[in-house]
């Protein structure tokens, strides 16, 4: 059993990377063709109508709620209560479902009075791309559960095969109808059906694989109010986590319009990618980490999460100061000399991730742990003020107001959270600290340094001259980070690795 559960960790893990690889090359290619096909002010409500998908899929603290309890009855060996929580929460999915249906027709007759910077064209075609957006939203809704079935049971082969799915149809689609149609409201359609389309692989992969019984008669007021104690602060967290990038679109609209939101969409894009690099593996940790808690070894957790923070500080790094190096002119190659500024704004955003990512474990005790209360109050103060502030600034200064605000909440939200690991979970932050960031900080200031100077001094242009740069910021970030602040224990693991990739 043991063997299994580690060979589909580290499948999950390859295919997290694969999957993010391929999103990564392959947005970063036909992005700039699907701005040219259909213009910067469609891309603009191209980007809009997707963050309505991602606030409308708020699921009310339901997907956390799957894959936490499912996790902890599970170690504990009481399949009976996983049939019994799973059939009260569908039940209060398809309850959601009708409510979310009700409120988005409603909504649809208040859209020129919420978006009023978009011109009479883009509110119509608007219209429409928001009519296709709820239709998927309603059928997507109730199946929301099977990513964390998925995840707690350990099926994580399962769970990121159909993540690469979605990546592969959605730039298969995208591309084919664009090859014929530059209308936005065409593009916005195939991105929902490959949506579906992966979210009916996942039911049929989670029949197969998964024996779940749900016990849709299963109820009681004991069974409600553990499930709503844990949910309702779960939705304070994931509606104040849309205060952030899901909502910044619709401020925008409402602040600056169409050509802001297009600048600011390929700085979100690239901190997608960067915060999907982030969290490519950390999302399969939680059944391990409610074993610990189980069986009593909290100990462990502190060392898992140095051991996956310094590991994530390596990636994340190399990603982060790449980017500060040669970012401004892959941005203008990319996307065109217009786009300077979503080069700045990147950078804005990207930086608190850079931290935030790196403690993902911290994150997921305090779900397995049930101390997601703390979590959602600090969420509602920093959510508030990041809102306000991102509105404030961005009638000012668009979309770097946007940016400006969203980093401050995350800053905020960074600092408090390390007092509840520490307070609440009594994960020891100052030993993270200390192993995962105390020789990190001088290694990164050296890279960037011979970074900028090594960008400087190469003259190619172009994309070549690009990829030359990139190659030898590359090398300076590995040779100081083995240096500076690889253990003797992870130099010795590299060089094993090394190893098996030469045989």
């Amino acid at each position: 059993m043991k063997k299994i559960r580690l060979d589909q960790l580290k499948m999950g893990a390859v295919l997290s990377y694969f999957t993010m690889a391929f999103n990564i090359v392959a947005g970063l290619l036909y992005t700039p063709w699907m701005v040219d096909k259909i213009g910067q002010a469609d891309y603009g409500l191209y980007t809009l109508a997707n963050s309505l998908i991602a606030i409308f899929m708020l699921d009310f603290g339901l997907g956390s709620a799957v894959s936490r309890y499912i996790a902890k009855y599970r170690a504990e060996g009481r399949n009976d209560a996983i049939s019994n929580i799973m059939g009260v929460i569908y039940k209060m999915y398809i309850f959601i479902d009708i409510a979310i249906l009700a409120v988005l027709f409603v909504l649809y007759f208040f859209l020129g009075m919420i978006y009023v910077e978009l011109t009479p064209i883009e509110l119509e075609k608007f219209r429409t791309l928001y009519i296709i957006v709820a239709i998927y939203q309603i059928i997507a809704f109730p199946l929301a559960p099977l990513d964390g079935i998925l995840n707690a049971y350990e099926k994580f082969t399962q769970l990121k095969v159909c993540s690469l799915l979605y990546r592969v149809l959605s730039v298969v689609t995208v591309v084919f109808v664009l090859l014929f149609s530059s209308d936005v409201r065409v593009v916005i359609l195939a991105t929902v059906l490959a949506h579906l389309a992966t979210i009916f692989t996942k039911f049929a992969l989670t029949k197969k694989y998964v024996n779940l019984k749900v016990n849709f008669r299963a109820g009681g007021r004991k069974l409600y109010a553990s499930l709503f104690s844990f949910t309702a602060w779960t939705t304070i967290i994931s509606i104040m986590q849309r205060f952030t990038h899901s909502f910044a679109p619709s401020v925008l609209g409402i602040t600056s319009g169409a050509l802001e939101i297009g600048l600011y969409s390929p700085a979100v894009l690239l901190e997608g990618y960067f915060y999907s690099l982030g969290m490519a593996v950390n999302g399969l940790f939680l059944p391990r980490v409610s074993r610990y808690i189980a069986n009593k070894e909290e100990d462990n957790i502190l060392k898992l999460m140095i051991k996956v923070g310094r590991y994530q500080s390596a990636v994340l790094g190399l990603a982060f100061i790449g980017f500060v190096c040669v970012g401004k002119e892959f941005m203008t190659l990319w996307m065109g000399q217009e786009y300077t500024k979503s080069y700045y704004l990147a950078i804005i955003i990207l930086f608190p991730t850079l931290i935030s990512a790196t403690q993902q474990i911290a994150k997921t005790t305090v779900i397995a742990k049930k101390l997601i209360k703390y979590q959602a109050i600090c969420m509602i103060f920093t959510g508030v003020m990041g809102l306000v502030a991102s509105y404030l600034l961005s009638i000012k200064i668009g979309a770097a107001g946007v940016c400006i605000g969203t980093a401050m909440t995350s800053i905020v939200n960074i600092t408090y959270m390390n007092f509840v690991y520490k307070k609440k979970a009594g994960i020891n932050v100052f030993e993270f600290y200390k192993k995962c960031y105390l020789r990190l900080i001088p290694c990164y200031a050296v890279i960037l340094l011979l970074g900028f100077a090594a960008s400087k001094f190469i003259l190619l242009s172009g994309w070549l001259g690009l990829g030359v740069k990139a190659l030898a910021v590359g090398l300076i970030f590995a040779a100081t980070m083995l240096i500076g602040y690889a253990t003797k224990e992870e130099k010795k693991q590299l060089i094993g690795f090394v190893k098996k990739l030469s045989k």
